[in-house]
């Protein structure tokens, strides 16, 4: 046998045991976790939509935006609206919030084709500004400073009212989202993205349409995220703007650095850190002796720590661990199936 079949074999080993892990995991997480539990994970799920659609566009095109949290509210807004004051099904205000998405995505797109890096991430804090105070005084005026109120989602005549039925819902659509992120990688478009991110003069020179394929970036990437929006106002059955912060659009950019910037598999497992952190940084304190200054000190202070560690992280992984966790992923597959062997 050749060394090339062998590094094939490996390759394909390596691929097996971790989409095997991934589905026993899949599988065991309802079983081994209580609802308050496997509801955090639910919601590291419908962040990792929002992870998978920001890869499109810094990951695969290069462009660095600043949107997301907006686009974020754009969803969960949009869904207020059909939800409560339009009183459509769910399914009708989850693909309208899909189309109202791409709208935005291209308008918010057409910055990109003139300028790009930190003037383009300004560009996209504007929007996010824009946005949020066209939400901020919608709510005033229509329901207030709580909120709007959802009612339960369901898909034909099924209610999805339990964390275990929004845990199966979630993981369809995202695993769904990731094997269409993949393909589009694979495809002639991912191709294109990731020259235009890497050669822009070299992309242009074999006749690609750098205007056309940033903007079908954005308008993509938008889409996925609004929908993501969708889904989390439908799962938390409350929609208000304290939610939707200049933080929580930093925290998905750490997710993509932290997880492997271009890797659809690490954005979820970035996702996931993330959106798991602070309640198992809470869990190891508690743990800590009620008495002690240390442990007094760090639950006045979570969410400071939190973004410490953050920022950490996405120092860390920048220098040390460009491909992120995915790599490290790679790596320890590698490591074992060679140790098998």
């Amino acid at each position: 046998m050749t060394t090339g079949s062998i590094d094939v074999a490996a390759d394909v080993r390596r691929r097996l045991l971790g989409r095997g892990a991934l589905l026993a995991l899949i599988c065991l997480l309802p079983v081994v976790l209580r609802d308050y539990q496997l509801s955090l994970v639910t919601t590291a799920l419908i962040a990792a939509l929002g992870a998978l659609a920001l890869t499109l566009v810094t990951g695969f095109v290069g462009l660095v935006t600043a949107g997301n949290s907006a686009l974020l509210a754009l969803g969960a807004y949009g869904a207020a609206i059909g939800a409560v004051q339009l009183e459509l099904p769910f399914l009708v205000v989850l693909a309208g919030s899909v189309l109202v998405g791409a709208v935005v995505g291209l308008l918010a797109g057409l910055p990109a084709l003139r300028v790009s890096g930190i003037y383009l991430a300004i560009a996209t804090l504007a929007m996010h500004f824009i946005l949020i105070f066209v939400f901020n005084e919608y709510q005033t005026r229509a329901v207030g400073s709580a909120g709007f109120f959802l009612p339960t989602a369901s898909i034909g005549g099924l209610t999805i009212d339990t964390a275990i039925k929004w845990y199966v819902v979630l993981v369809l659509v995202v695993l769904a989202t990731w094997r269409l992120v993949e393909n589009l990688k694979k495809s002639k478009f991912g191709r294109a993205w990731m020259l235009i991110r890497d050669t822009p003069l070299a992309a242009a020179s074999q006749g690609i349409s750098l205007p056309a394929y940033k903007l079908a970036a954005f308008v993509l990437s938008s889409a996925i995220i609004s929908m993501s929006g969708t889904f989390l106002a439908y799962f938390q059955q409350a929609v208000y703007i304290e939610s939707f912060t200049l933080e929580l659009a930093i925290q998905y950019i750490a997710m993509i650095i932290i997880g492997g910037m271009g890797s659809s598999g690490g954005a979820i497992a970035g996702a996931c850190f993330v959106v798991l952190l602070p309640p198992m940084l809470s869990r190891a304190i508690a743990l800590l002796p009620s008495d002690a200054v240390v442990a007094g000190f760090l639950q006045q202070n979570l969410g400071d720590f939190q973004l410490i560690i953050y920022g950490t992280l996405v120092v860390v992984f920048l220098i040390w661990r460009p491909d992120g966790l995915a790599g490290l992923g790679r790596r320890l597959a590698a490591l074992r199936v060679k140790g098998a062997r």
